[in-house]
């Protein structure tokens, strides 16, 4: 049986203009073909795996004017990810974030990590997925969920910062999931806070009703 990798058009729904870096448009196709062929290739021993993923939300800060490359708050979930991807044997990592801030940034934040793996941590291309769309913590999620519901994969380890991370994990007092209900509609999946960084994600089926996002839809 020949195997030809999962379309991107499955899992990403947003117009491919609104992802860039530097002045080109990012090819999602181009960019996740090498992983989607890894992961279904190797998928009946990935699904053995108690991680079968870990994501890396990116991060650019609030107050930002200027535009500015992956940052060391990027960098440092990066390094826990290396870690924990070593520590599990997990064989994949996805990064999720759009090009957020400020307003008509070149820098893509997942762009950017994904070079960084490539660069720093020495990864290849079938071991890095890229959602360069997510704008908000809530997206991050949706996004990646869509992606790994698309290639038969059904839990993650996400890996971030502590503040991300409650806000991920500790869903009884903090706001997540009322905002996924507010802006989505829906809750994006199932999360158990582990520890400071980590916080296990089951992804929901419903991650597929689109938003009327016109950025990330």
């Amino acid at each position: 049986m020949i195997i030809t990798p999962i379309k991107p058009n499955l899992y990403a729904y947003a117009n491919p203009n609104v992802a860039f870096e530097g002045n080109v448009a990012i090819n999602i196709t181009t960019e996740n073909t090498a992983v989607s062929l890894a992961i279904q290739n190797n998928i009946e021993h990935i699904k053995k795996l108690k991680y079968q993923m870990i994501i890396v939300p990116g991060f650019t800060p609030r107050n930002i004017t200027e535009p500015e490359g992956t940052n060391k708050q990027e960098i440092k979930r990066l390094g826990r990810a290396i870690k924990a991807m070593r520590k599990f044997g997990v064989p994949l990592i996805m990064v999720s974030g759009g090009n957020v801030r400020p307003p008509q940034t070149p820098n893509n934040e997942a762009y950017g990590m994904k070079q960084v793996l490539m660069s720093k941590f020495n990864l290849n291309e079938k071991q890095i997925a890229l959602d360069p769309y997510a704008r908000t913590s809530v997206t991050n999620m949706r996004n990646c969920g869509r992606f790994m519901l698309k290639h038969n994969l059904e839990k993650a380890l996400i890996i971030t910062s502590f503040g991300q991370n409650f806000y991920f994990g500790a869903q009884a007092i903090s706001t997540y999931q009322s905002s996924s209900k507010k802006t989505l509609g829906y809750k994006v999946g199932k999360f158990r806070f582990l520890s400071l960084y980590k916080t296990s994600f089951i992804p929901s089926q419903e991650v597929f009703k689109r938003s009327n996002s016109p950025l990330d839809p």
